[in-house]
C-alpha cells in the first residue's frame, strides 16, 4: 500500500468523513513491538496514513484516554469482563471500575524501562497512534487481529488485547449518527459488547491538541 502522512487535523478529518479510516492504538504493554504491528498492516495491504504518540502525563490523563477510546461500552463501570483477565492486586474499586481494570492491563512498561519510576519518566513508553485507510487492504484487519495479538502476548507477556485496540468497523449508518449528533449507544457497547469505539471519536480524542491538553489539565485536577 502507498502510505502517506497527514497532518493530525486531516487524519481526524479523514476518519470522521470515510468509512475506509480506522484507527490503532498500540498501548504501551505492547509498546516495544510497534515492528510486529506494522509488519501486520503491510501485509494486509493497509496504508498508515498518520502516526503519532500521544503524550499523556500521568496515571489520570492515562485513565481518561481509556474511557474516551472505549466510550459508551457498559463494561467501563461494571467490570463485567475482569475474569477473563484478574490482576495480581485484585479488583479495582469503583466508580469505573472497568475502566480502572483497563488502565492497569493497557499501561504495563517493558521491565527495562523500569516500571512508572520517576528515574524512568523521560523514557517511559506512551501509547502510539495510526490512522489507517482500509480501502485498499487484502485481508480484514478484524480477522487478523487476533493473530497479532497472539504474537504481541507471546513477545511482551501481556495479554494481546491489551497491547492493541482497533476501532470497530464504522459504516455509513454509524457515520451519520454521529454527524448529526444522534445517539450512538444504541450501535452497541451495552452489557458484555465491545463493539462501540470507532474511528470518529478515537482519533479525536487522541489527536486534537485540545483534547490532550483536557486530558492532562482535566487529570491534573482529579489528582489534587
Amino acid at each position: 500500500p502507498v502510505s502517506m502522512h497527514l497532518s493530525a487535523s486531516n487524519a481526524i478529518s479523514f476518519c470522521q468523513t470515510s468509512t475506509a479510516a480506522a484507527v490503532l492504538t498500540v498501548w504501551p504493554s505492547g509498546g516495544s513491538h510497534l515492528n510486529e504491528v506494522h509488519n501486520w498492516l503491510e501485509t494486509s495491504g493497509v496504508a498508515v496514513v498518520h502516526s503519532s504518540s500521544v503524550p499523556l502525563k500521568s496515571p489520570e490523563a492515562e485513565l481518561l484516554s481509556v474511557m474516551a477510546l472505549y466510550d459508551g461500552e457498559d463494561w467501563l463501570e461494571s467490570n463485567c469482563w475482569y475474569g477473563e483477565q484478574p490482576l495480581p492486586e485484585g479488583p479495582p474499586d469503583g466508580p469505573f471500575a472497568g475502566a480502572k481494570w483497563k488502565h492497569a492491563l493497557c499501561f504495563k512498561q517493558p521491565p527495562q524501562i523500569g516500571g512508572n519510576s520517576p528515574e524512568s519518566s523521560s523514557t517511559k513508553v506512551v501509547p502510539s497512534v495510526l490512522v489507517l485507510n482500509i480501502e485498499d487492504a487484502t485481508s480484514s484487519l478484524w480477522r487478523s487481529k487476533y493473530q497479532v495479538r497472539a504474537r504481541l502476548a507471546s513477545l511482551s507477556g501481556n495479554p494481546g488485547n491489551s497491547c492493541i485496540h482497533l476501532t470497530d468497523e464504522q459504516n455509513e449508518g454509524i457515520l451519520r449518527k454521529y454527524q448529526t449528533g444522534q445517539d450512538r449507544t444504541s450501535a452497541g457497547g451495552g452489557g458484555m459488547d465491545c463493539d462501540s469505539s470507532y474511528a470518529y471519536t478515537c482519533a479525536r480524542a487522541l489527536l486534537h491538541p485540545a483534547s490532550i491538553d483536557w486530558l492532562n489539565s482535566r487529570a491534573s485536577e482529579i489528582a489534587s
